[in-house]
């Protein structure tokens, strides 16, 4: 196979066949001066996609472990195809887990933006509670640690924020970005001397090393069916309703600041877990609208044009219907109108257009939960 020439580069990505019920390998090609994309079925030796341009797909979509749709078809790149792409584009590029500690969801927010603006990409997250085992597990280089006994206590039965990140030598970057354990030993700047208060209660867990983070990874996020046993997410499924940060809102550093705005907002983020939305799925997800709303089509494509984030979300004040508040605070479907008449809404703020509005909502208070049950019981198998 050829190198990355100035014009092209080149991946290995892999597709499930549903049909065949086996993973089918493709080399790809990406051409940059034109933002085209070519498949070549190894297995088959041949031409299986001629050079074509793919909506929402750019260079910054192919790093190792990202996930992406090529005309419906989605895409896992796992490796790269030659050694020139790996130079050129990502030598030092590796992966990392980590978890935020229980706190108030605003700081998340604001730890998940700062991470970001860090060049450290989020791949896969989900909202999970911990038991023992997992404790255990995650802190397995520290369990003869002085302050493990408070660790056990603080965190057992908690709910946190799991997190895969990807950036480049992410592993010591992102022990970097925290901080010293203790937040009042941190350097000035880093996320643990901003919001941690001492060494258990200090923000956020790293991995330590490349192979512990590998480890974490498939003990967090675990293929099914043992995903539906361990670390499960957290749904309550009562008085709640459906909220998705769409993906080019997660492409764009954008979940942080939504997650700040939802809490302010008066809203507890009950569950959440990121999801890649096959076409098929988007397309009946979004079948209410189809034949009504003009952007049904472009709806559908940008749902599933990448990873997006969905929250079941449940209003604090226990006497409002959260499904009707949460939708006054998203606000217009149009950005543009919601700028002009509601510019402390959620797609006033973070909306570019009628397709591209960062945000769904559930638009009726009875689709709220039948909305939640799709994705977190539905998707999630």
């Amino acid at each position: 196979m050829e190198g990355a020439y100035k014009d092209k580069y080149s991946f290995i990505g892999e597709w499930y066949d549903n049909q065949a019920s086996l993973i089918r390998r493709f080399n790809i090609f990406y051409y940059p001066t034109d933002d085209t994309v070519e498949m070549y079925d190894l297995k088959n030796r041949k031409t299986f996609l001629r050079r074509v341009k793919v909506n929402g797909v750019t260079l910054d979509s192919f790093f190792i472990g990202s996930t992406f749709p090529i005309l419906g078809r989605l895409v896992k790149i796992v490796d790269f195809a030659c050694e020139d792409t790996r130079k050129k584009l990502y030598k030092d590029v590796q992966i990392t887990f980590a978890f935020i500690k229980p706190m108030p969801t605003n700081i998340a927010g604001k730890i998940i933006t700062h991470l970001h603006e860090k060049g450290m990409k989020i791949t896969k997250m989900k909202k999970t509670t911990f038991a023992v085992d997992d404790i255990n597990f995650l802190y397995r280089k520290q369990l003869t640690d002085a302050t493990f006994p408070f660790l056990l206590e603080y965190l057992t039965g908690q709910q946190v924020y799991c997190l895969e990140l990807v950036g480049r030598e992410s592993v010591t970057a992102c022990i970097k970005i925290l901080g010293h354990r203790d937040p009042l030993k941190a350097e000035p700047g880093s996320i643990r001397a901003l919001y941690g208060t001492d060494a258990v209660r200090n923000c956020a867990h790293v991995s330590p090393t490349p192979e512990a983070a590998v480890e974490d990874l498939d003990y967090v996020f675990p293929p099914p069916p043992l995903s539906s046993i361990r670390l499960r997410l957290t749904a309550t499924l009562s008085n709640c309703t459906l909220c998705i940060v769409k993906p080019h809102a997660i492409r764009e550093g954008k979940l942080g600041t939504a997650l700040e705005a939802i809490d302010e907002g008066g809203f507890n983020v009950t569950a959440l877990n990121m999801f890649m939305v096959e076409n098929i799925n988007a397309g009946e997800f979004f079948e209410v609208y189809k034949g009504i709303v003009q952007e049904y089509q472009g709806m559908v494509e940008e749902l599933a044009s990448g990873p997006c984030v969905a929250m079941e979300l449940v209003a604090k004040d226990k006497h409002l219907n959260t499904a009707v508040e949460f939708r006054k605070l998203v606000g217009p479907t149009d950005p543009e109108i919601a700028r002009l008449l509601r510019p402390h809404t959620l797609r006033a703020k973070l909306g570019k257009t009628k397709v591209q509005n960062a945000i769904h909502c559930s638009d009726l208070a009875e689709d709220g939960l039948l909305e939640v049950e799709y994705f977190f019981k539905i998707l999630n198998l």
